[in-house]
């Protein structure tokens, strides 16, 4: 959506000189992932939903990275609700359905190696990748087992922090949580869930890795390219066009599509 009917929007939400809030994303309907900004007359907005481009300010001397910072160091620390492991998340052999997705897209190995903890929601019917910050829990990856689940990927908890899976200081951005896993007996993966990344994502991947690889299919090249001019102001970048997602490689090919 552009930027002058976001503010149309936004401005309706908001009401007094003073505002600092978080509530519900009305551009992509997700629960309290948009925060707003209003001080001095200046409009800030910024919604954390990986998915989502909703964001933008009405002060010229700031750049969209300034935006996301402010909230990242902000708002969002003070307001981001503690995620839990909720009971319906179960053992992932729990279900025939469940373990045949994790062999069938290369998500097994990093599983039984430890590398990867994952779950079944039987309520939502979804494989379950749990994502940790510092070994604590703060969200989840589901992905619909099932042809007919809308969105075939959600989000859980704290959209702002990226799945990664694996070691070591070279990542690798690919489109999605199996891939990621497919990677990691070599490198750290990091899924996108799609093929943009959230200014959020930014200053995890500048803290943890000194090289990215840009792993993206071949009708994202362009995608692929934009995000390494987006990160090699903060680290070494290398794009890597494929043909199909890392997930469907075999163990040894992978290493040698990446080298």
């Amino acid at each position: 959506m552009k930027f002058k009917n976001q503010l149309s929007i936004i401005e309706t939400l908001v009401q007094g000189s003073e505002v600092d809030t978080r509530m519900d994303c009305p551009f992509c309907n997700h629960s309290n992932t948009l925060t707003i900004k209003k001080s001095n007359g200046k409009l800030l907005w910024y919604c954390f939903h990986a998915s989502c481009n909703a964001k933008g300010h009405t002060q010229k001397e700031m750049s969209m990275k300034d935006v996301g910072r402010v909230f990242d160091d902000s708002s969002y620390k003070k307001n981001k609700k503690r995620f839990s492991v909720p009971k319906h998340f179960v053992t992932i052999y729990s279900t025939d359905r469940c373990t045949d997705y994790m062999k069938k897209n290369n998500c097994m190995q990093a599983y039984i190696n430890g590398r990867l903890d994952m779950r079944y929601d039987v309520r939502q019917h979804r494989a379950v990748f749990i994502i940790k910050k510092d070994k604590e829990v703060v969200g989840a990856v589901g992905r619909g087992l099932n042809a007919d689940i809308y969105p075939k990927w959600f989000m859980y908890g704290d959209k702002s922090y990226p799945f990664m899976c694996g070691k070591g200081d070279v990542g690798v951005l690919v489109e999605d949580c199996a891939s990621a896993c497919a990677v990691s007996d070599y490198y750290c993966g990091v899924g996108l869930m799609g093929t943009s990344l959230p200014d959020s994502y930014i200053p995890v991947l500048k803290k943890r890795f000194k090289k990215i690889i840009i792993a993206l299919d071949r009708d994202a090249t362009t995608k692929a390219f934009d995000l390494s001019n987006k990160l090699r102001y903060y680290m070494e970048t290398q794009v890597k066009i494929l043909e199909e997602d890392l997930k469907y490689y075999g163990s040894n090919q992978i290493e040698g599509v990446l080298k």
